[in-house]
């Protein structure tokens, strides 16, 4: 839709009249020229200003048959890849830096082969790509619903009906998705809520469609892309000692006490102290695109993380050394894999056999794991009530309160939420979509959940309705530090502790509980971040909100479809705890032990006098760590109180109880040049180059894993183990890749 030169004319002369501080004077000056300039701040949220143009054409076509051909497409290639690896020894998320790489030779192919009309309607835009990719993107979530399929299925011998089992996958999606109408005004249109993680996406659509083919930030991210491609598969596959090279287990390649400590390129290996990554995938780019604010908390907390474990083991807290330095599984307290199957009758706790076999037992790194996590979330509800509050009352009034005529909705607001970017308002040339498709949106998907709930009999109603009212809560919470500093806490073990505690020996209804709460609130961030990629990319509003419901009921439909396959045609496979070198249900087998846990056991093991309480009391904790550094900042608002997030340095604090840990210290390294010396002392190169490096280095290595998952790691049926040398030691010898002992 077209707009007048004097009608956005007469609509900036009333956002200067009405609140003069909104408006971006940076307006009409090229982003090449501010990236020259711009002097981005710790907090980093300037930085759009050099990476998102403020021109636009408002009358290109976004919902083109290119869009719609190769949205299909990919969004089917998304949903399929993201369903498969769910089931996969090797779980990667689908990337949609690699879904851009495709969009964006699918569409530059069909923009030259198509004949010109309405099939193709003239050159491709950034705003088809980011429009395919969002469409793409989306059709790739909505995994976690099928979690519960499998988990009925292999465990409890109970098969949904076809009907039932699109309607749950559908629910799980679109009940987050209805929710985002509801906060678009706090999570989606206020400049500060730059979403971090999206930039280097939005930094990949501008400059494949720069102006000048020759820009060298287009050829940097070309070269990253396909140097990074080359070389992931050295320590990917060729020479795994690469993803972490640890001079102390080279030094001392017999001592558990160095495995413990310094390694890390193995899952549950050790805490990785000064190991040196060199693989990308491990690496990852946070130290290259989160704001120097969010790293810092991140360092405190990963240096906590690494000091803390240490001292707890070997103290013998929680009987630690009767159990592995590093596990998720439950053990018997002799230190033997504990048996849930021995305690459970009818899929319910069976407490004669409880007391018979005994209660189960974490390693102490887990257990110190689920007690910082919890104390995360209680932090976060306060750290964005306290600071962000009246903001968030100003959004809502701006939600329930209609503008008088010619009055724009952001003088209803104030503080971080009052400065609307140009974006948004280029943007608004479009129609919005109306507050009452996404309400009846969402009231159509948790009609559809009750329903699901009521035919299942295992989730009471007011559960249900509980777990809906507590995501819309935490969707604010989630959204807002998503948005401001990058980071996003998981809610789902909190969830399932508050569903352990209200609906006791009821694994199934846990699950419920837990998808329908965490689920929602994953989804709704998601999507919030699609909006403001939408929103940057200047795309009309109910473009991308069409976009996203396409490619959730596409994605769902694949999910549903190749779940049911699966587990009919791989059941032994999947019940198998160690799977085979292509198939595995660790998710569903997790996601099952979980449920036992907390959904039977929670009331035992966490209430107070139980075994691990403290994982409980580490809510109260939680919710009071944010007021010191509150008042501080109100009463000495210079000594820089206000950079300190509780959420993320608590969470950060039990950041290295699981996975692989050898690649922190080279993201540190690369938080301090790239976020403290280039962006302070480079500015000019960081404005421009950073963030397109990010894409291209994440692209080309996704990519690459990719092909060699399929390839030669097993995702495709055929496994091809590259020999043994000395950068792959062979396992029989007794040691990691890093050369660290596996003797315990």
């Amino acid at each position: 839709m077209a707009v007048t030169a004097t009608a956005e004319e007469e609509k900036r002369d009333l956002e200067v009249k009405n609140h003069p501080d909104a408006l971006d004077t940076t307006v009409g000056i090229s982003r090449e020229e501010i990236a020259e300039t711009l002097k981005v701040d710790e907090w980093g949220y300037d930085v759009v200003k050099a990476i998102v143009t403020s021109e636009d054409d408002p009358t290109e076509p976004v919902l083109t048959f290119r869009f719609w051909f190769l949205g299909t497409i990919l969004g089917i290639f998304a949903g399929a890849l993201g369903q498969l690896y769910t089931f996969k020894p090797q779980t990667v998320a689908v990337s949609s830096l690699m879904l851009s790489v495709f969009g964006y030779v699918g569409g530059m192919f069909l923009s030259k082969v198509l004949p010109t009309g309405i099939l193709n309607p003239g050159k491709f835009t950034k705003k088809e790509l980011a429009l395919i990719v969002i469409c793409a993107s989306t059709g790739a979530k909505g995994v976690a619903s099928t979690l519960i399929i499998g988990a009925k299925d292999l465990y409890f011998n109970q098969k949904y009906s076809y009907f039932d089992a699109i309607i749950l996958v559908l629910t799980t999606q679109f009940i987050g998705y209805g929710a985002v109408g509801l906060f678009r005004t706090i999570l989606v249109y206020p400049r500060r809520a730059f979403y971090p993680s999206a930039l280097s996406g939005v930094s990949l659509f501008e400059t494949l469609f720069a102006a000048n083919i020759n820009d060298k930030a287009f050829k940097l991210f070309w070269m990253a892309t396909a140097g990074l491609f080359c070389w992931t598969f050295m320590p990917q596959y060729i020479a795994p000692t690469l993803i972490g090279v640890s001079v102390f287990c080279l030094a001392n390649q017999n001592s558990p006490l160095f495995t413990q400590l310094f390694g890390g390129v193995n899952n549950n290996e050790g805490l990785g102290i000064g190991s040196i990554s060199f693989d990308w995938n491990n690496i990852g780019d946070d130290g290259l695109v989160y704001p120097w604010v969010t790293q810092v908390n991140q360092m405190v907390g990963m240096v906590g993380c690494v000091v803390v474990i240490p001292i707890l083991y070997y103290n013998n807290v929680w009987n630690a050394k009767s159990f592995p330095f590093m596990a998720q599984s439950l053990y018997l307290a002799t230190g033997k894999k504990y048996n849930q199957t021995k305690i459970l009758s009818n899929n319910a706790l069976d407490e004669a056999k409880y007391a018979a076999y005994g209660q189960p037992f974490y390693s102490t790194s887990w257990a110190f794991n689920t007690m910082m996590q919890n104390m995360s979330v209680t932090a976060g509800i306060v750290h964005v009530a306290l600071w962000h509050g009246k903001d968030i009352m100003a959004g809502v009034r701006a939600v329930i309160t209609k503008p008088k005529d010619g009055e724009d909705k952001s003088t209803i607001q104030e503080g971080d939420f009052a400065e609307l970017d140009d974006s948004y308002r280029l943007t608004s040339v479009h129609p919005e979509v109306p507050l009452w498709w996404y309400l009846t949106l969402m009231a159509v998907s948790v009609s559809l959940g009750f329903y699901i709930c009521v035919k299942d009999d295992s989730l009471p109603w007011w559960a249900f309705l509980l777990t809906v009212f507590i995501a819309l809560i935490f969707i604010i919470v989630s959204g807002l530090l998503a948005a401001f500093t990058g980071f996003s806490p998981p809610f789902k073990t909190f969830l399932q502790l508050i569903g352990g505690f209200l609906l006791p020996g009821r694994p199934i209804a846990n699950m419920y509980f837990t998808t329908f709460g965490g689920n929602t609130i994953w989804e709704a961030v998601a999507m919030c971040t699609d909006l403001k990629i939408g929103q940057y990319m200047k795309i009309a509003p109910r473009a991308v909100f069409y976009a996203q419901m396409y490619g959730g009921f596409l994605g769902a439909l694949i999910h549903w479809v190749l779940n049911h396959i699966i587990l009919d045609t791989k059941r032994d496979i999947l019940l198998d705890p160690n799977g085979d070198n292509n198939w595995s249900g660790q998710n569903i087998i997790g996601f099952n032990t979980k449920a036992i846990t907390f959904g039977t056991l929670a009331p035992k093991l966490l209430a107070a006098g139980g075994t691990y309480e403290w994982l409980s009391y580490a809510f109260i904790i939680g919710a009071i760590l944010p007021v010191p550094f509150w008042l501080g900042h109100k009463y000495f608002p210079k000594v820089g109180f206000n950079y300190v997030n509780t959420t993320i340095l608590s969470w950060y604090f039990c950041i290295f109880t699981v996975g692989v840990n050898s690649g922190w210290l080279s993201r540190i390294i690369l938080g301090f040049v790239f976020q403290l010396y280039l962006r302070k002392y480079q500015s000019a190169w960081f404005n421009k180059y950073t963030y397109i490096l990010a894409a291209g280095l994440s692209a080309g290595t996704q990519l690459a894993v990719f092909v060699m998952s399929f390839a030669l790691q097993g995702a495709g049926g055929l496994t091809i183990d590259f020999p043994f040398w000395l950068l792959n030691p062979d396992p029989a010898s007794g040691k990691f890749s890093d050369y660290c002992t596996r003797a315990k």
